[in-house]
């Protein structure tokens, strides 16, 4: 299997053979830094997320070049080896590495902060809205309530009036037979 990549590798290499040997060089190593991540799996982006965490980390104890921090993904047949160069400039004292340690807690503290703060603004207006879905429900319901009392009342008033309307009648009926 690695000889099919390197022949494929020479095969591309083989386009630029007329740029100088620098140029010919770091072309190689990014063909086989591809190919290699290509092979294993690991993209460019998961690459950087790994090697800028790593730096993180071991930032906190030690001091380092991060310029000079190489990190690499190898693959044979049988694994898959993670290559890490990083030179150390010197090892942290441990009133540094308290001091880093509370600086990140701060800012973990300070992120869980801001994102409860924008919780609480977004259950506010969930708030505000449902109140606000509430009342207009409410109206309705009293629009209908208010709209069944009208008609409520000008069955009454209709009732009413049909009564007063017997009256009459039955007066004029005994005024007829009165005289009569």
């Amino acid at each position: 299997m690695k000889d099919i990549f390197s022949d494929i590798y020479d095969k591309v290499l083989s386009f630029f053979t007329s740029q100088n040997d620098d140029t010919k060089v770091v072309a190689k190593s990014r063909l086989k830094t591809v190919l290699m991540q290509d092979r294993v799996g690991f993209s460019e982006r998961a690459m950087q997320m790994l090697k800028d965490d790593m730096i993180d980390s071991i930032s906190r104890y030690l001091e380092i070049d991060v310029d000079s921090f190489d990190l690499s993904i190898d693959a044979t047949e049988n694994a898959t080896i993670l290559n890490l160069s990083i030179p150390v400039l010197r090892p942290k004292t441990d009133e540094e590495i308290d001091e880093a340690l509370s600086i990140q807690e701060k800012a973990k503290i300070e992120k869980t902060e801001e994102i409860v703060g924008e919780l609480k603004e977004l259950v506010k207006e969930k708030a505000q809205e449902l109140a606000g879905q509430m009342a207009e429900s409410e109206n309705v319901e009293n629009k209908i309530d208010t709209d069944e009392n009208s008609s409520d009342d000008i069955e009454t008033s209709e009732k009413e009036d049909n009564k007063e309307e017997s009256k009459e009648q039955e007066k004029t009926e005994k005024n007829i037979k009165k005289n009569k």
